[in-house]
């Protein structure tokens, strides 16, 4: 699982997220919000660890769960970004492209 790079790649961001909040008080005082920020982040990544060890059809749907996730965080994103007026415009198209290139493994699986 390691070396798959939808795996790397969602590890990164997490990481991202993660320094995002801790680097932006405003966000880490909003508790219901950065919560729901790094949930959203980690099930990218846990999704995809825990479909891997499964049948093709089911790791799939695991990715569909981390496809769905990434397009969360987007949405969780673009709200602190508007409620926040913190610039989230480059973190949201990493976690677009993520969200697609997971889309795009999962096709392979077929």
């Amino acid at each position: 699982m390691e070396k798959l790079r939808i795996y790397q790649k969602s590890l990164d961001l997490v990481i991202q997220i993660y320094s995002l909040i801790g680097n932006n008080p405003i966000i880490a005082k909003d508790y219901s919000l950065n919560d729901q920020l790094r949930r959203a982040a980690i099930s990218i990544v846990a999704n995809i660890a825990e479909g891997y060890c499964r049948t093709g059809k089911q790791f799939q749907h695991y990715l569909q769960i981390s496809s769905g996730s990434a397009n969360e965080t987007v949405a969780l994103l673009q709200i602190v970004a508007l409620v926040h007026k913190i610039n989230t415009v480059s973190l949201q198209e990493e976690f677009r492209v993520l969200g697609k290139q997971i889309n795009s493994f999962s096709n392979t699986l077929n």
